[in-house]
This record gives structure tokens, C-alpha cells and sequence, in this order.
């Protein structure tokens, strides 16, 4: 895994091992990786204390999808062994020492910004993991197509009926020979979703469902894969925009400005 983070750790593996926690983290809009995204600027870890510095791609970034990000990167941290304290620092956001001041006290959003959401985050988590259940379903059915899989095929399809075999996803269709539909990377995101939405993950439950667990018919799924596909377009697009918001912050943080010498950066 790569990242552009600079870190003080005690070793390799122990950096390798963090990063592997923080891949966990999404961008909640976004569904992928602040790792990936390129948001993590430093780690640095002094016995059982970390800290980590965040920089989203604009200081105007949304106060609730910052609070998520800040909040997930926390527990993560402080669900690694050997952690026993973890604080997060949002690089020049403007509601950063807000943030700041509840995530690293384990307060919650409606502590810090009460008149925002008094109800909390859940419900917004709610919405923005069912967009990227479908936003991983768009990419796990573009892979069954592409394959050559008919509609009634997919609709048909069981979870016990595609495997991920030596990096390759293999279908084996009811009544029909098993066939190779290119890379099984799009399987376990997908698979991973259903769970965490509560859906089963069952070797016989229906493979292709709406975000409810209710299964589609054969003449809708043409319909429900472009609804799918319009939300995957818009969200890589969004990510594109953020990540070349950030490489401008990043860019203009390291000018020189008149009469200094040249930015270092961390």
C-alpha cells in the first residue's frame, strides 16, 4: 500500500501495519480510502501514543464528513495493539479545533456542533453506505456482463456461485459451465457492504439485491445497473475533484513565499 504520509515509527512493519488500519478509513462521500485519497500527511507514534494529521482537499470540506473521517481514523487507531492513545489533527479545516476538541476527547457530533445534527451521524453513515452498496455493485455487475452473463444469469446467481480462485473471479451459474469473469477484486468490496448494511452474506442468499436485501427481477436489472452506474460516474468524479483540490493545497503549501526560503514538507 502506498502513501505519500511522512511517518515516525518505530519500524517498517509497524508503519505498514498502521496504514493497513487506516485504509480502513473511507471518505464517506466518497466510499475509498483516506490513505488512497492521499488525506494522510503524518504518523507518528511515541510508545503507546499516535498521532495522525489529516489534510482534506479543501478547508471548507464538509464539517460532517470531516467529524466521520477524524472519528473512524481515531477508533481504528485505537483498536491497534499496543495503542493506548490517539489523537487527530485536521490540517487547516475551518471548524478543525472543533473537531478536533470532541474527536480526541471521544465526544460525539452533536456535543461539538449541537445546532449541525442534535440526532447525530448514524443516519447520514446510513445514507452514504447504501450509495456505495451500490456503487460496488455497479462495478461487481460491469465485471459479469463484460463476462457475458445475461441478465436472467446474474438475477440467478447465488453468493456460493462466484469464488475468488489465484486473484480471479470464477461464476458457476446454476445448470451452466463455470467461467472466468475477469479480476475478483470487484467480489470482496461488494461482499464486505452487504454485511456491514445487515444483509445476508449466506452462500445460497441471491447474489444481485436492491440495498434492502430484495432481490431484482431479470427485466429490471438493466434499469437498476444504470442507476447504479449514474451514482459509481458521479462519485469517481467527485474523487478526481477532491484529489486535485488536494494536489493544488499541497502545491501552494509548498511555495516559498517572498523573503523565505523553500518550504519543507512534512
Amino acid at each position: 500500500m502506498r502513501s505519500s504520509a511522512a511517518s515516525d515509527l518505530g519500524s517498517d512493519l509497524d508503519q505498514a501495519a498502521i496504514l493497513e488500519r487506516l485504509n480502513e478509513v473511507l471518505d464517506p462521500e466518497l466510499d475509498e480510502s483516506i490513505v488512497k485519497l492521499g488525506f494522510v500527511r503524518s504518523i507518528v507514534r511515541r510508545g503507546t501514543q499516535v498521532h495522525v494529521a489529516l489534510a482534506l482537499p479543501t478547508s471548507w470540506c464538509a464539517i460532517t464528513f470531516a467529524y466521520i473521517m477524524a472519528e473512524d481514523t481515531r477508533h481504528v487507531l485505537l483498536g491497534f495493539a499496543g495503542i493506548k492513545q490517539a489523537t487527530i489533527e485536521l490540517l487547516d479545516h475551518c471548524a478543525a479545533q472543533e473537531i478536533e476538541a470532541a474527536v480526541n476527547t471521544g465526544k460525539t457530533f452533536a456535543d461539538a456542533f449541537p445546532q449541525e445534527a442534535p440526532e447525530g451521524l448514524n443516519a447520514l453513515r446510513t445514507i452514504f453506505l447504501r450509495k456505495g452498496f451500490l456503487v460496488r455493485q455497479e462495478r461487481l455487475l460491469r465485471t459479469l456482463r463484460e463476462a457475458g452473463c445475461s441478465a436472467a444469469t446474474i438475477c440467478a446467481l447465488r453468493q456460493g456461485d462466484v469464488v475468488i480462485k489465484g486473484g480471479r473471479l470464477l461464476v458457476a451459474p446454476p445448470g451452466e459451465a463455470t467461467l472466468e469473469a475477469g479480476p475478483g477484486e470487484a467480489l470482496k468490496p461488494y461482499l464486505k457492504r452487504r454485511g456491514e448494511l445487515g444483509l445476508s452474506c449466506a452462500p445460497n442468499a441471491v447474489l444481485i439485491t436492491d440495498d434492502k436485501g430484495g432481490p431484482i427481477p431479470a427485466g429490471q436489472l438493466e434499469s437498476h445497473y444504470q442507476v447504479a452506474r449514474t451514482v459509481r460516474v458521479a462519485l469517481d468524479a467527485n474523487a478526481s475533484f477532491c484529489r486535485a483540490m488536494l494536489a493544488t493545497r499541497r502545491t501552494e503549501a509548498e511555495q516559498p513565499t517572498k523573503g523565505e526560503g523553500t518550504h519543507v514538507p512534512s
